[in-house]
């Protein structure tokens, strides 16, 4: 399993204690620049050396020493005695950014005032990432957070899993917040309530809301906990509908792509991924329109049994043709199927209750039982 369990790494609290026992004193902030002297680096404003203050060049924010070098590669307290700054290998200060702080060997994350995150969450994009304690980015698999009661989990980037239900390292269901924090207690997604473990957040059960028709949107779903096993139609929201299947050991199992509405079938133990569309369980609550040139739909549900004659549609010739499926795994029990060679291409076809018929860029007409 790629989950690792964090190793505690406990001298971070003396490290840091040594590492910001330097504090910096600083009379004003100066705009000024850097000089290379003899191969050493200066900060001039006006003519004059600078020493123990902050020096802006118009681009980046450094810090005079006593001997007017630039201070680098280093963690210190900012002159308010409160916050802690940093100063990379060139010199500037670092803003709203993460930085490799080889002191105390992690990366950290500085805001947008300079000042370092400890315990905190942060978001870049879409992406959630944990500062600890210490001010160290969580990137070594399962870990608690300072408050002492909520886990995580950090991929080895530092993103934190965030996705909705998935599994903690020992392959128990669990639930990842938006925030990065396992969920404790009960949740619900408007289907289903869920109970989670109150300490380590591992999944206890499940019971009904008592919404009759469940609708399953675009997320991550582990078939029987947070989705039952069985047959779905997803339908088009805006977008076009597309959802994949995976098996339990990884394997890609079907991927689905569509216009109009696409219907499949998930077995116990699988995963579910839904890109774009709703899905529900009640086939016979969906109506497939018959004009448009792509669906899927179910003999006997959404078209009666009989003889339909299929013919190729749009203006091109690539890429049109319907499939007969005995059932909607769409896997294995294929009983016909045409691919078209030119619009306006016909050909017939009997279809019976309880198979699933797939048209592509193509329309059909009922001709007769």
């Amino acid at each position: 399993m790629r989950k690792q369990v964090m190793q505690t790494v406990a001298f971070f609290g003396l490290v840091l204690t040594l590492c910001f026992g330097i504090k910096i004193s600083a009379k004003a902030h100066t705009t000024g620049e850097l000089r290379t002297e003899n191969g050493t680096q200066y900060l001039y404003a006006d003519g004059q050396k600078v020493i123990n203050d902050f020096v802006f060049d118009g681009t980046y924010t450094y810090y005079a020493q006593a001997d007017g070098t630039p201070m680098k590669d280093r963690l210190t307290y900012h002159p308010d005695g409160e916050h802690i700054i940093y100063f990379d290998e060139y010199g500037h200060e670092v803003f709203a950014d993460f930085q490799y702080c080889k002191e105390v060997g992690y990366t950290c994350y500085f805001d947008s005032q300079g000042y370092i995150y400890k315990d905190q969450i942060t978001f870049v994009g879409d992406d959630v990432y944990y500062l600890n304690a210490n001010g160290a980015m969580e990137q070594s698999g399962w870990f608690q957070f300072a408050n002492g009661r909520d886990y995580g989990f950090a991929n080895w980037n530092g993103v934190l899993d965030s996705n909705g239900f998935s599994w903690d390292p020992w392959g128990r269901v669990v639930y990842y917040h938006w925030n990065g924090m396992v969920a404790r207690g009960l949740i619900t997604d408007g289907n289903s309530y869920y109970s989670f473990d109150m300490n380590d957040g591992h999944y206890l059960g499940k019971f009904s809301t008592g919404n009759t028709n469940p609708l399953y949107g675009p997320d991550s779903y582990i078939v029987g906990v947070n989705i039952p096993a069985g047959e779905y139609f997803l339908t088009n929201q805006g977008d076009g509908v597309k959802f994949e299947i995976f098996g339990s050991g990884g394997e890609r199992i079907r991927v689905g792509e569509g216009g109009q509405n696409l219907i499949f079938t998930v077995s116990e133990g699988q995963i579910l991924y839904i890109r774009n569309g709703v899905a529900t369980a009640d086939l016979a609550s969906q109506t497939v329109d018959v004009t448009q040139r792509w669906f899927n739909a179910k003999i006997g549900v959404h078209l009666q049994p009989g003889v339909y004659r299929i013919m190729a549609g749009g203006s091109y010739s690539r890429n049109v043709y319907y499939e007969l499926w005995n059932d909607s795994t769409f896997l294995n029990g294929m009983t016909s199927s045409y691919v078209f060679n030119y619009t306006g291409e016909c050909v017939e076809v009997r279809v019976s209750a309880g198979q699933m018929l797939e048209v592509w860029n193509a329309y059909i007409t009922y001709v007769g039982p």
